[in-house]
């Protein structure tokens, strides 16, 4: 990927090179140097479903304790848009709503992971999927605690099910939550919104299965570190995910 940026202590690590992001990168730094949070090194991964909310919560455990989130997603897209072979090759997969083969996104992540190996925290989003992959990771590092979110099915089909995009921009709403001005009409342009292929409750629930499928060995594979965390809010999860990991680090 041709675009990093690497900070003091691993804060943010992000593939678009922006002046905003580097700027956001650098307050993360004097925001984790004030808490005294880069003594101690860990290492963490965060399962769940998806439309399950690790995005949101993985930025507010960058925010308490500086760790650098990695998302394997993030950097297949990265790819994609850099058209390179194994982007290319990533690209068919996902535009027909299919997993990305495992061979690819292993060599893809473990790669990257390569660049974080002088960093005392990251946090592993995405990756890995199955216990194989997982046997894969823990021959080059050590998991200190896995996250895992437990989201009800219904929640996560009212959070994925209500999207709407506009496919041009990217610009994505929701019929509850964040609704466009006028009813499947994108507030910019004008022009309308459409519900994405693999945002339909029978992909929906395709996806989920497939999750739960394969989470199931790798949440067995690593018993011991897990910490698993239920509910339908965010602002209601983190908290009790702020304190386990706090007890961990203390």
């Amino acid at each position: 990927l041709e675009h990093r940026h690497r900070c003091e202590y691993c804060i943010y690590f992000d593939f678009s090179a922006s002046a905003e992001t580097t700027r956001i990168a650098a307050e993360r730094v004097e925001t984790t140097k004030t808490k005294g949070m880069a003594a101690k090194a860990f290492k963490a991964l965060i399962l769940g479903p998806p439309g399950g909310g690790k995005g949101t919560l993985s930025k507010r455990l960058v925010r308490d304790f500086g760790f650098c989130h990695f998302s394997a997603g993030d950097a297949l897209r990265a790819e994609i848009s850099a058209g390179s072979a194994i982007g290319n090759q990533a690209k068919d997969f996902i535009g027909r709503g299919a997993l990305v083969p495992d061979e690819l996104v292993t060599d893809l992540v473990l790669g990257q992971l390569e660049n974080l190996k002088n960093e005392p925290r990251w946090l592993l989003d995405g990756f890995p999927r199955h216990a194989a992959q997982a046997v894969a990771l823990d021959a080059k590092h050590d998991v200190d605690l896995v996250l895992d979110l437990d989201i009800p099915e219904a929640e996560i089909l009212s959070r994925l099910g209500g999207r709407r995009v506009h496919v041009p921009s990217g610009r994505s709403y929701h019929v509850e939550w964040n609704p466009p001005k006028r009813e499947g009409i994108d507030d910019e342009t004008g022009e309308p919104l459409v519900i994405r292929p693999d945002d339909t409750e029978e992909a929906i629930k395709k996806r989920l299965q497939q999750y739960h499928d394969l989470a199931k060995p790798l949440i067995a594979h690593y018993w011991e570190k897990v910490a698993t965390f239920a509910g339908t809010e965010s602002d209601v999860i983190y908290p009790v995910m702020k304190q386990r990991v706090e007890d961990i680090l203390n």
